[in-house]
């Protein structure tokens, strides 16, 4: 025979609904594309740590362009944005620049960058950010692969996320993909854009690769950042007839001739 504890058995049971609640509660965010988000159920969770890879090293522009247009989507208007990063990733990669944050929509104002003495340091911060009620989002970006970073730690920043629903970004550059709790995992590579006319630059454009959801179904999307209106807009390939290859010659590159003087 088992003897029960009725009382502590009404507090577990009390408990669990309180955190049902608690995750019923939660609040999403979309992308603005209805082919996007239709892999997820209830849109992304806000309350998340969602996970950003740069393909290559020559991606790393665009995974941190990805990662900032996420946040503006996941953000209230003029909530501050933290950026969480090694002393030394400015001198790899540089730092946000402001012309730039601008020109993809961000205000500049709203960015706080915190600069730490090494990785645990990073997530230590990134934690404590993180269980800031009102903060937009937490951009967390550890340099490579870090041994602190493992299951546990990410746990405790998704648990942390969960709380106060703020959304947390892990920004891996130069890091290869491992065992942890981000809710979603994207592989970004650099795409062309589109010209706006007069051969002037078009927007910010994303070959995205959504290579884990624990709300859903996977994808592949090449995406367009509207900076204007803070909206992702899924691109299509372009349709109709491709110019055939000659047939008295291969299909190679045309080597320039030297012009004589």
């Amino acid at each position: 025979m088992t003897i029960v504890d009725l009382a502590a058995l009404r507090r577990d049971i009390a408990s669990i609904s309180e955190k049902n609640a608690q995750a019923s509660q939660r609040s999403a965010f979309d992308f603005g594309d209805e082919a996007v988000d239709r892999v997820f159920r209830e849109g992304m969770q806000r309350g998340a740590v969602h996970e950003i890879f740069a393909d290559e090293a020559g991606d790393a522009g665009a995974a941190t362009g990805f990662v900032i247009a996420l946040a503006l989507r996941a953000s209230a208007d003029h909530s501050p944005i933290l950026w969480l990063e090694e002393d030394f990733t400015a001198l790899e990669h540089g730092f946000p620049y402001a012309p730039g944050l601008q020109s993809i929509g961000f205000d500049p104002q709203r960015l706080v960058i915190i600069r730490c003495a090494s990785s645990q340091d990073v997530l230590k911060a990134a934690s404590d950010c993180l269980g800031i009620r009102g903060t937009g989002a937490v951009i967390i970006a550890p340099w490579s692969n870090p041994k602190c970073l493992d299951l546990t730690a990410s746990r405790k920043l998704l648990l942390t996320a969960q709380q106060t629903d703020v959304p947390a970004f892990l920004l891996r550059l130069g890091a290869i993909p491992g065992e942890n709790a981000a809710v979603t995992r994207w592989l970004i590579r650099s795409a062309p854009s589109q010209s706006s006319g007069a051969n002037a630059p078009g927007y910010p454009v994303f070959d995205t690769n959504l290579i884990r959801n624990r709300q859903g179904m996977t994808g592949h999307w090449t995406l367009q950042w509207e900076s204007d209106h803070h909206v992702f807009r899924q691109l299509h390939p372009v349709s109709g007839a491709v110019v055939s290859t000659p047939a008295h010659r291969s299909p190679q590159t045309r080597k320039s001739r030297a012009r004589p003087y």
